[in-house]
């Protein structure tokens, strides 16, 4: 006799969305108990907290609660908001930005990430420029052979040094001069052009965004920002976050 499949039960106040990325979206009025891995957009108890199983793997953009977060299986999350995060023995976890009050980590358990804000992951980064520019999204991959090269695309994507005098700067230097909001910018875009998701005009805008980054061209990045983001056709969640920091810049730099 086959057993019966259990029963799901949905509480009356639950919201359930797909975000602009496709990705499954949940906030409900009370606990939140996940038992089956999966990927999500947001996972969200307004009241309540939020477990995640034994065995199970989570991926989430955003996790929210107003109780605790309790961790038995793997998260992977950009950020966790909540009164304490609890890791059980043997639990993983891998979380940006941590916003909660108390940490709780239990035998063999293991928390990667753990930063604080925006602002604490970008000072890391212009700290360890050589690290970060050793990262695999920023090794550029030169155009097929077989193809005509345009001379913009060759820059961006070979990253090859003007030759005319004098010589600029080696790219950690370069990285670690640019100020902190543009260098994340920049990370977050040079990883968004590294995914070829866009069609061609928007390409050439995210490699004129990048090529303006990269040689510290900020007049010229002042002028243009808006109307090279404005050319993106349906910016994803980096590119949008990268124009804020750009846009934020300028605005504190005028006020």
């Amino acid at each position: 006799m086959e057993e019966a499949a259990p029963t799901l039960i949905i509480p009356r106040g639950t919201r359930i969305v797909v975000d602009p990325d496709g990705l499954l979206s949940i906030h409900a009025p009370g606990n939140v108990v996940v038992q089956n891995s999966g990927k999500y957009g947001t996972l969200e108890s307004l009241g309540g907290s939020i477990r995640i199983d034994r065995g199970v793997e989570v991926e989430a953009a955003t996790v929210r609660c107003a109780q605790t977060c309790y961790v038995q299986g793997h998260l992977t999350a950009w950020r966790v908001n909540a009164r304490s995060l609890h890791l059980e023995d043997g639990a993983r976890a891998h979380v940006v930005f941590q916003e909660t009050q108390r940490l709780e980590i239990g035998r063999d358990a293991r928390l990667v990430g753990n930063f604080s804000s925006e602002k604490e992951l970008v000072g890391l980064f212009s700290r360890f420029a050589n690290q970060v520019r050793s990262l695999p999204f920023f090794e550029k991959r030169s155009a097929p052979a077989s193809l005509p090269k345009n001379l913009d695309d060759t820059i961006v994507l070979e990253a090859r040094p003007a030759p005319a005098p004098p010589p600029p700067p080696p790219p950690e230097a370069a990285f670690a001069e640019l100020p902190e909001p543009l260098i994340f910018a920049m990370v977050l875009l040079e990883r968004e052009a590294e995914t070829h998701l866009h069609p061609a005009a928007s390409q050439r805008a995210l490699d004129g965004l990048i090529k303006l980054l990269q040689q510290q061209d900020l007049e010229t990045l002042r002028a243009t920002h808006r109307t090279l983001f404005s050319r993106i056709a349906e910016p994803r969640q980096d590119v949008q976050r990268a124009q804020e920091l750009v846009v934020e810049f300028f605005t504190s730099q005028v006020a």
